[in-house]
């Protein structure tokens, strides 16, 4: 069985940091699916921000950012990017209460095994401000496990599976989902959720 946070998809982070130099064009504007529930100034916590990229269009935009990522490297660079202190931390270790009216998650919470996302979002409730809002990308569908070829764990989603996920989570709840191609692999495509923090009746 994988260990909850595989260490080896880390290390495949950490050396693809060292080996690729950046190249904003392979970002799609997934940006565009948070900006309207969110108003100017608002702290957006970037969760697994990678190189910076979108934390950076955000600042751009005007909203105040904070970042984490597991992976050490990618932290000194979207440090520099961002001219913040990014903090190298795995999602189970996020112990931030009430800081933020929004958190963003873009392909980041899709390299932890499935059983471990419901401690995961209870932590982004917990990060949340009373209202606030969540952007979560995943591959969809069923696959989970570690892709060889990619050298990183990666769980693939459903709404249903979300549905699930969020069961006992009251304060979230889904209130938009897109869908958009996945361009290096025509056959599979992108699940994007929209989730909401209030009270809510299950």
């Amino acid at each position: 069985m994988e260990p909850l946070y595989c260490e080896k998809t880390i290390e495949a982070y950490n050396k693809l940091a060292n080996e690729k130099p950046e190249n904003s064009g392979n970002y799609a504007p997934w940006e565009t699916f948070l900006i309207p529930y969110l108003k100017e100034g608002d702290h957006i916590l970037d969760l697994g921000c990678g190189d910076g990229h979108y934390a950076q269009i955000f600042k751009r935009a005007g909203f105040k950012i904070s970042a984490i990522d597991a992976a050490e490297e990618l932290c000194k660079i979207a440090s520099e990017k961002l001219g913040i202190h990014v903090r190298n931390l795995r999602f189970d270790q996020l112990a931030d209460v009430e800081m933020y009216d929004a958190v963003w998650a873009c392909c980041s919470l899709l390299h932890i095994p499935r059983r471990a996302m419901p401690d995961a979002f209870t932590r982004i409730a917990t990060a949340l401000k009373p209202v606030g809002y969540v952007y979560a990308s995943f591959m969809e569908g069923e696959e989970e496990g570690f892709r060889e070829n990619y050298a990183t764990f990666m769980a693939a989603m459903t709404e249903e599976m979300m549905h699930k996920i969020l069961y006992d989570i009251p304060t979230l709840s889904i209130i938009e989902v897109r869908r958009t191609p996945c361009i290096p692999m025509p056959e599979k495509q992108w699940i994007h959720f929209i989730l909401e923090k209030g009270v809510h009746t299950k």
